[in-house]
């Protein structure tokens, strides 16, 4: 006898059925584009910047920041700066 077979599961056409990728996970739930603008801010970047930086408006960097503020229950900049380097996610390149 040979080598038992590892059974691979196919779809309708008879190909391997690619495995499901799980999304990366971010502290305290956070979104890719949050945790992006969190780095940012505790880089020392104003909002305005970071909406220069990432391509977006002002106002999508504030809605931004109010749910970081939300999410990991902080109540100012400082207190998501010194968060984020608590996380680890300060040094790191914004994704």
């Amino acid at each position: 006898m040979g080598k038992p077979r590892k059974y691979v599961p196919t779809g309708e056409s008879g190909k391997p059925l690619l495995e499901k990728r799980s999304k990366p996970v971010f502290p305290a739930g956070l979104t890719p584009r949050e945790k992006e603008v969190l780095q940012l801010i505790a880089s020392g970047l104003t909002n305005a910047e970071i909406a220069e930086r990432l391509f977006i408006s002002p106002h999508t960097v504030k809605n931004h920041v109010t749910n970081i503020y939300k999410k990991i229950k902080v109540e100012d900049r400082t207190q998501i700066a010194l968060w984020a380097i608590a996380a680890g996610l300060v040094g790191d390149e914004p994704e």
